[in-house]
C-alpha cells in the first residue's frame, strides 16, 4: 500500500515537473523568436532588412524547432515555417510590403502558440 501510494505520488510530481518544464521551455523559445522577428519586422519597416538578415531567422527558428518537435504538434511548427519562409522569400525580391504581413503574422503567433501551453485552468479543463 504504501508502495503504490509511493509510486503515485512520484509519478504526480514527475508530470507537474514535466508540464512546468514544458510551458516554460516553449514560453522562452517562443519569446526570443519574438525578439528576433521584432527586429526583423522594424528593420523591414525602415526598409533596410536584406535577405541575409532573413536567412540569420531561419537560420535560428531552424535550432529553435529541433526542440520544440517534443512538444508542439508537427502542424504548428508547419505552419510558421511556411508563413517564414514565404516573408523571407519576399524579402529576396525586395519586396518589403508583402514580407510585412507575414512577419505580424509571425509575431502573432508568437505570442498565441505559448498561451496554449501555459499551465492553467483554461487549459486543464
Amino acid at each position: 500500500m504504501i508502495r503504490t501510494m509511493m509510486g503515485l505520488l512520484v509519478s504526480l510530481g514527475l508530470l507537474i515537473g514535466v508540464s512546468f518544464y514544458e510551458s516554460n521551455r516553449v514560453q522562452t523559445t517562443f519569446t526570443n523568436f519574438n525578439a528576433v522577428l521584432q527586429t526583423l519586422y522594424d528593420k523591414t519597416e525602415a526598409r533596410q532588412v536584406t535577405y541575409e538578415d532573413g536567412t540569420a531567422v531561419e537560420k535560428f527558428w531552424e535550432n529553435q524547432k529541433n526542440t520544440l518537435h517534443i512538444w508542439l504538434p508537427h502542424t504548428a511548427i508547419q505552419e510558421i515555417d511556411y508563413q517564414l519562409y514565404e516573408a523571407v522569400g519576399y524579402l529576396y525580391v525586395r519586396d518589403y510590403d508583402s514580407a510585412m504581413p507575414k512577419i505580424e503574422i509571425l509575431i502573432g503567433m508568437c505570442e498565441n502558440i505559448p498561451q496554449s501551453y501555459r499551465v492553467s485552468w483554461e487549459n486543464i479543463l
